[in-house]
């Protein structure tokens, strides 16, 4: 087992032993005592996954927020073409779109018309 998984499966061990602490109605010394855990630890952990959680509160809070913003792509006609000249025509008169979405986390969203 690497250095990276030991550290995720102890983060997992000790948020699981802090979340039945909590529930547990009991100190944190006769918690420790029950659970034969050393009381040092328990501390050292909860003040870790604090931080951690902290930080990473942080760094979603100056994430920039997206602003919601709407792009008008023009009218829809549905009028009928009835010979191939006014088709065509119709067809070169369409304006070419493209929208491109960023989604965040990577993820891009394009939206064409041609």
């Amino acid at each position: 087992m690497g250095k990276q998984t030991s550290a995720v499966s102890k983060e997992a061990i000790w948020r699981n032993h802090l979340a039945r602490y909590a529930t547990s109605g009991k100190s944190i010394a006769a918690f420790c005592r029950d659970e034969a855990i050393s009381e040092g630890n328990f501390y050292a952990w909860r003040a870790r996954l604090r931080q951690d959680k902290a930080t990473s509160a942080a760094v979603q809070a100056s994430a920039p927020t997206p602003t919601n913003s709407f792009i008008d792509l023009g009218p829809v006609k549905t009028k009928t073409l009835n010979d191939k000249a006014q088709r065509a025509a119709a067809l070169s008169a369409t304006p070419e779109i493209d929208v491109r979405i960023d989604l965040g986390h990577g993820i891009i969203l394009t939206i064409t018309r041609r």
